[in-house]
């Protein structure tokens, strides 16, 4: 479970156009290793893996984490 924000902490923008390797990459990366994830980086993952099942069927996204 992703833990809520804090309503004051300071947001930073990072503008980067990924690539869909690097993307994939990542995103199994960070799956692979979500136990062992530094905490402030669960909405990051969150948003990085909300991406990749919204780019992909049912069935690709199976293929693509297994």
């Amino acid at each position: 479970m992703i833990p809520m924000r804090e309503p004051d902490e300071k947001k930073f923008t990072l503008s980067y156009n990924f690539t869909s390797k690097e993307v994939a990459a990542l995103a199994k990366f960070l799956r692979d290793n979500q136990e062992s994830l530094p905490e402030g980086l669960e909405y990051f993952y969150k948003a990085l893996e909300d991406s990749v099942y919204k780019s992909l069927s049912l069935d690709e996204v199976k293929k693509f984490y297994s």
